[in-house]
């Protein structure tokens, strides 16, 4: 493929809810723009795009996938994110690497729980967007309705370009309701008709509406249309284009991935109406903003890496300044390392081609640098350029995973440490105290595609539970209590005697050790020993064997041998006296509470609501948040576990939640006992372990 000027290029990103047929539209376009011969289908393992193995397996997309391509004198560079919420990682790489973006809707489900995720992600990111209502071609399929439906629940400023010629298996054709021009399909072509007589009206009041959404893009245009009511077509396209760039216009089209009906007209007005590379800029981590410029500094970002195009890694990087050629030096400026990229590639699915330059506005990927990862920045030496990196959504889902043989630790952290470098949206946690690993991923669906590629690519197998919790336990009471510790074997002897007072202190204030021996009762050679001891028990408390925490300890007396007194009897004396002390002072268990933050549409309040009431969740406010409510809860970290699962079946996938550490709280009596029986067990299941 040949270089294309900057003005030329068009990064789309194309999401929406899974179901809603992306990848088949996306397919579509790929076929009418003449790059394949014929359309790949998801369903019989044909997909260009769904090319992968996890892919292929489950029939539904899980990575971000590039299509480049040439359409009427554009290079198009779309960006096909999986519509999985587990994948919603992929989806904001491919934001941040795209211009704009398409959302597709299922013309027969209409709007769904991410059709509407992702279109907040891109007004977080300010990404001018289109619409694809698809499946027109379906029984049920509604086009008004679902118009309809994205106005309200997405976006009042969304409005149809083109209206339908039929519906269902009677869909054949669209109307353009800019020209008031009608156009039938003919295969992936189209060839223009007379407009039915019966939908005159409503072509002519789509195209009023239009006209004034153009108009009130710009002031002058907005002035012609007041003193004229009308605008010509050309000028028009100029407002919408400008709208769509602004983010105040969203157009609507209808089409037929499945059947490849107006693909090739949503790809023409994409690349007339669309902005391209040069008409934006992109944030920098200084807080100014880099507009594109062939001739300004070199600078990039990888926005993924994968290592299923290819035999070996590939990094896809953005260009968003200068010219990269083919064997350029560069640096690598989030991590200031030299590096040299030897050739460019393009990439239609897994299909490649070579490049021969990387130019402003353009994608192209490369032989995976020696230290460089996602988001990090690339240019050249002397002009430090690092641009924001893409803000992915923290994960939500936690498991503990082991090896399944002994002996594959090593190779486990090897495998997930090289996986992260493609998949940043999980976390690898080692938590010592509980003796697990914590997987913290996107959901269920999340965690079964990480383990299958570990198993695949590194013939690593591991197995997932349910991750233990950081309980704590404390006393409510005081206890006074002296422990002798003596022993004659013969030789020299063992002897200590400590006396020891422990008390409650207000929760959150620690662990306090106070020396109170006055008159040498104890040496004082003798009391770092005694308080080697205790600290040594309050790592194992009585209850469950968990850190002891929120409270003090006075040691206030006690009494020595010359002989045989020492370090070592002093330091048992004192674990077993802080022993029997915390099992005299009414200890109980401490669980750690997390504050819960759900955004949920208004129809599943009560769900949400009595799900966390029964994970004895405490509401601590509500209010409104956009189009959303948002709920604070402060819940018990132990009940929830799936919580993204389940919240995701209650809501149908409109509600998500993120949670953060709070404090710790005593549990509850009614539950402590049942609690402290299983928590026993796992412990002796962790010393077992050691």
């Amino acid at each position: 493929m040949k270089t294309f000027d900057s003005a030329d290029i068009r990064n789309i990103v194309v999401a929406g809810h899974s179901g809603s047929g992306k990848t088949t539209l996306s397919e579509a376009m790929i076929f009418t723009a003449g790059a394949t011969s014929r359309q790949g289908k998801v369903a019989d393992g044909t997909s260009i795009l769904d090319h992968t193995a996890d892919e292929t397996k489950r029939k539904t997309g899980i990575q971000l996938s590039l299509a480049q391509f040439e359409y009427r004198g554009k290079k198009v560079n779309l960006l096909d994110a999986p519509g999985y919420a587990d994948f919603i990682g992929e989806v904001a790489a491919g934001m941040k690497a795209a211009d704009f973006g398409l959302i597709v809707v299922s013309a027969t489900a209409g709007v769904e729980p991410d059709t509407e995720r992702h279109s907040q992600m891109m007004d977080e990111r300010n990404l001018p967007r289109f619409f694809a209502v698809n499946a027109m071609d379906k029984e049920q399929a509604d086009y008004a309705r679902t118009c309809t439906q994205i106005r309200e629940r997405v976006t009042e400023r969304a409005a149809p370009l083109f209206i339908p010629i039929g519906s269902g298996p009677s869909f054949k054709g669209m109307i353009d309701v800019i020209n008031e021009h009608a156009y039938e399909f003919s295969g992936k072509e189209w060839k223009e008709i007379p407009v039915p007589a019966d939908m005159m009206p409503a072509i002519h009041e789509a195209h009023r509406q239009v006209v004034e959404l153009a108009a009130e893009s710009e002031d002058e245009l907005l002035e012609k249309y007041l003193e004229t009511l009308e605008l010509t077509e050309e000028e028009t396209k100029h407002g919408l284009h400008t709208g769509i760039l602004k983010g105040t216009i969203f157009p609507i089209l209808p089409v037929s991935g499945d059947k490849c009906l107006g693909a090739g007209l949503l790809l023409k007005t994409m690349i007339e109406l669309g902005p391209s590379p040069t008409e934006e800029g992109i944030d920098l981590v200084d807080g100014t903003m880099l507009h594109c410029d062939p001739s300004g500094p070199k600078a990039a970002l990888i926005f993924k890496i994968t290592s299923d195009l290819i035999a070996q890694e590939v990094a896809l990087i953005r260009c968003y300044s200068g010219v990269f050629e083919n064997g350029v030096d560069i640096i690598n400026h989030t991590n200031d390392n030299g590096e040299r990229i030897g050739h460019f590639y393009h990439f239609l699915g897994k299909e490649r081609s070579d490049a021969d330059k990387l130019v402003a506005g353009d994608i192209a990927a490369a032989a995976k640098l020696k230290t460089a990862h996602v988001n990090h920045s690339i240019g050249e030496k002397g002009r430090k350029v690092v641009i924001a990196p893409i803000v992915f959504p923290p994960p939500v889902h936690e498991v503990a995973i082991a090896p399944k043989h002994k002996g594959d630790e090593d190779k486990v952290g090897t495998a997930f440490h090289k996986l992260h470098e493609e998949d940043p949206t999980f976390k690898l946690e080692l938590q010592a105290e509980l003796h697990q690993t914590v997987l913290k991923a996107m959901g269920d669906q999340h965690v079964d595609v990480i383990i299958d590629r570990l198993r695949r690519r590194f013939s690593v197998e591991v197995e997932a539970s349910k991750p233990r919790v950081a309980f704590r336990e404390t006393i409510k009471g005081t206890a006074d209590v002296s422990y002798r510790h003596k022993k004659q074997t013969g030789g020299r002897g063992q002897f200590a005697d400590v006396s020891i007072k422990v008390e409650p202190v207000p929760r959150g204030g620690g662990y306090e050790f106070v020396n109170n021996i006055v008159g040498g009762v104890i040496p004082s050679r003798f009391i770092p020993a005694v308080e080697k001891g205790l600290n040594e028990k309050k790592e194992r408390g009585t209850l469950a064997g968990y850190p002891v925490v929120d409270f003090r300890v006075r040691l206030h007396f006690g009494s020595y041998h010359d002989v045989d007194s020492s370090e070592m009897a002093f330091k048992v004396a004192g674990r077993m006296a802080l022993k029997n002390a915390l099992e005299q002072a009414s200890p109980t268990l401490l669980e750690p509470i997390m504050m819960v933050t759900v955004l949920v549409p208004d129809d599943y309040m009560g769900d949400v609501m009595g799900d966390l009431s029964s994970r004895r969740g405490k509401i601590q406010g509500m209010e409104p948040d956009g189009r959303v409510q948002k709920i604070k809860a402060a819940v018990p970290q132990v009940e929830l576990y799936r919580y993204s699962t389940t919240l995701r079946s209650l809501t149908q996938g409109r509600a998500r939640y993120a949670a953060e550490f709070s404090h710790y709280e005593e549990v509850p009596r009614e539950a402590q006992d049942k609690l402290v029986e299983q928590l026993r067990k796992e412990m002796v299941a962790i010393e077992e372990e050691e």
